[in-house]
């Protein structure tokens, strides 16, 4: 006989309908073509919406509580990032909350479905078919119950998965890393808006939440910052490793507090 343990990955639990009042705003054209917070690139013709907290993916109506219009958006990007401002909605959206001359309107937001819990989760594990060789037969003579015991049995164990050495990283400038403060680590800063999503999703499937930063140099040429924000400082080693793993070899380290 042959024992095999198995992880499978476990289904969230549900939480209550989100809702929300406080101000909206839109943004237009201007932002097109350029990657959202989720990496998804922004388009003003299409229903979404940039939201502080929620996850990336989660349905909202939002409804205009002067005219009471509605209109259902998908997250993709972190904002706004106004004081009393709630969401920033793409002007397609804007455009069917009748919204667009005012530039915010008082709005209520609701969650279509019920959110998700976060929980950590394992994929099935599919193991290779042990040969003949692998698994031997165990026989066994039977006692009698008062004295019988349970008989061994061989358990087959796949062969450890080899993981990659971590590039080492190089942060610069050399800073000596306080424990209980919060760093931010940039790891480049692109011209081409799909350089910067390359650099994020690398980012993303080492396991670690990386974010942009826009800005605009002294000849107002637009660049996107790829960075990983608010690592503690015990965390700024493994932070680097992941970095690492991704294929960055250097990144730019700064204090946030």
């Amino acid at each position: 006989m042959m024992v095999l343990f198995v992880p499978y990955r476990l289904q969230a639990q549900e939480t209550e309908i989100f809702r929300q009042e406080g101000i909206a705003s839109w943004y237009g054209k201007e932002f097109d073509g350029r990657p959202t917070a989720s990496g998804e690139i922004f388009d003003s013709s299409q229903l979404t919406a940039a939201h502080p907290s929620l996850p990336f993916g989660t349905v909202l109506v939002v409804t205009n509580r002067h005219n009471n219009k509605k209109v259902t958006v998908k997250v993709n990007d972190r904002g706004p990032f106004v004081a009393a401002r709630i969401i920033d909605i793409s002007k397609a959206a804007a455009e069917q909350l009748d919204m667009i001359s005012t530039g915010t309107a008082p709005v209520s937001i609701e969650s279509v479905d019920k959110l998700a819990l976060t929980r950590t989760v394992v994929e099935p594990v599919s193991a290779p078919k042990p040969s003949q060789e692998t698994v031997q037969q165990q026989t066994y003579t039977p006692v009698p119950a008062s004295t019988a015991v349970t008989p061994s049995v061989n358990i087959y164990t796949p062969p450890p998965v080899a993981v990659p050495v971590s590039y080492q990283v190089r942060l610069t400038p050399e800073i000596n890393v306080v424990q209980n403060k919060s760093y931010r680590l940039q790891v480049g800063s692109y011209k081409i808006a799909k350089n910067a999503v390359d650099a994020f999703e690398r980012l993303k499937n080492a396991g670690l939440n990386p974010a942009y930063e826009r800005f605009t140099d002294g000849a107002n040429s637009e660049f996107f910052r790829v960075v990983v924000a608010g690592v503690h400082g015990t965390d700024v080693q493994s932070t680097a490793d992941k970095i690492g793993t991704a294929g960055f070899k250097e990144a730019i380290i700064r204090e946030e507090n």
